[in-house]
């Protein structure tokens, strides 16, 4: 023998330290009762927390209140609190569909080139109720309508000049109708385009008249 005393296993001791709780489904702890915790263990008021997500949503990007609606319910917060801490925002200006509308309109005429048509698709879409929609997109009458329309089309033919042009016609019919305008204003501005177009090629006669096009109203 040499002395040493001979190791053995420790034995489990059972730990002193509390169980943590679980958490749920987005990351917060619980308490098994199916509320959320806060860091500290206490249970969090399901109208903080819905303030929270609605703040947290608004500092990224202005949203309507169909779009912050949806979102408080896939977050499963109960429908009554939803609406009350809407109602509450809406008060309080932080939430303004008739504002977000106009501006979206502003927005995406000017900078995107869309028609009344395609930015009435994009405010539905976002949840905007139509009432809000139709007074957004009036303030786009006709005129202006049909200005945008030509400089785009005038763009967009300079890209295409090598072909035959009654292909660029058919190409530039169907981008504006895309960009949301109706027939009467992509007829004017194609044709405006493409006369503009065969004006500035040294009077070069190819036979081809912008006026005999055709466009329906889809």
């Amino acid at each position: 023998m040499t002395g040493r005393a001979r190791r053995f296993p420790a034995s489990r001791r059972e730990s002193s330290e509390p169980v943590a709780a679980s958490q749920g489904p987005d990351g917060v702890a619980g308490d098994g009762t199916g509320r959320r915790q806060g860091a500290r263990g206490v249970p969090q008021d399901p109208e903080a927390r819905a303030r929270g997500l609605v703040l947290d949503s608004l500092s990224r990007s202005a949203r309507t209140r169909g779009q912050l609606a949806d979102l408080l319910a896939r977050k499963e917060v109960p429908e009554e609190i939803a609406e009350s801490v809407l109602d509450r925002f809406t008060e309080l200006g932080l939430v303004d569909d008739a504002a977000y509308a106009e501006a979206f309109t502003r927005s995406r005429h000017e900078h995107k080139g869309l028609g009344s048509r395609a930015i009435a698709f994009e405010l539905r879409r976002r949840s905007v109720p139509d009432e809000l929609v139709q007074e957004a997109v009036s303030v786009l009458d006709s005129e202006q309508e049909r200005k945008t329309a030509f400089r785009l089309a005038r763009e967009r033919q300079a890209r295409m000049a090598g072909l035959p042009r009654e292909v660029q016609a058919r190409r530039l019919a169907g981008f504006l109708a895309r960009k949301g305008y109706g027939g009467d204003v992509v007829g004017s501005a194609v044709r405006e385009a493409l006369a503009n177009a065969q004006a500035a090629a040294d009077n070069e006669d190819d036979g081809f008249d912008p006026e005999e096009l055709a466009f329906t109203e889809e």
